[in-house]
């Protein structure tokens, strides 16, 4: 266990693009071939809380277009009121707060049944408790939002990483309705923050979050 987990020892470090590609892959690689690894990283324990709450949605950022040429990105491990740095190849540090609404017992619940028998199945019976759920999902999303806009983040600039492949069992418009809610929320909501991105896990290829990214505000 001490082994996997020190995979991520050197997390927090300063990487370029290809650099930031290149560690995500190798960490995904080690859980596909070790399942003590793949374990932690999807219960999320140690570093993992961090390599997928924070590393991720930057290495998402370093594949979008709004990432500069020549820019590095680091995680900062801790509560500072930011999880990454952005340091432009003029050496310019710009900060970073990623922000989503996380439920920890159903993500728990997935994360166990997924290494437990290798597949997670939704028991919901009918669209109309898919809606009930999807309507929740919004509202806590939304709390989420308007709990980040009190705060002064003047020098920070707010990236949302919403999860909904969970709720994408409805006709094939519902999904884009919900994203859609959600950046609707958003520009409704005022920030004291130097800008606003949104980041939409939808099930597909994280290549797909990257090219999908929005600047809101």
């Amino acid at each position: 266990m001490k082994e996997q987990l020190s995979l991520l020892d050197d997390l927090s470090q300063y990487r370029n693009a290809e650099e930031m590609s290149t560690y995500y892959k190798f960490i995904i690689a080690h859980a596909k071939k070790d399942s003590a690894v793949l374990r932690l990283l999807r219960l999320k324990k140690g570093r993992f809380k961090e390599f997928c709450e924070e590393f991720t949605p930057a290495y998402i950022f370093s594949m979008s277009t709004f990432f500069p040429k020549d820019a590095q990105l680091k995680v900062v491990l801790g509560n500072q009121g930011y999880d990454f740095l952005m340091k432009r190849f003029d050496g310019v540090v710009e900060k970073f707060e990623v922000s989503s609404y996380i439920n920890g017992q159903e993500d728990t619940k997935i994360s166990q049944k997924l290494n437990e028998v290798g597949r997670w199945q939704s028991r919901l019976s009918s669209l109309e408790s898919l809606e009930e759920k999807r309507n929740i999902f919004l509202e806590k999303t939304k709390k989420n939002i308007i709990k980040k806009s009190q705060k002064n983040y003047d020098n920070v600039t707010l990236i949302f990483s919403t999860t909904i492949f969970t709720l994408k069992h409805f006709p094939e418009n519902h999904e884009y309705l919900l994203q859609e809610k959600i950046i609707e929320y958003i520009k409704e909501t005022t920030f004291h923050a130097k800008g606003v991105y949104l980041i939409t896990d939808n099930g597909d290829a994280i290549e797909h979050s990257a090219a999908h990214m929005l600047r809101i505000k």
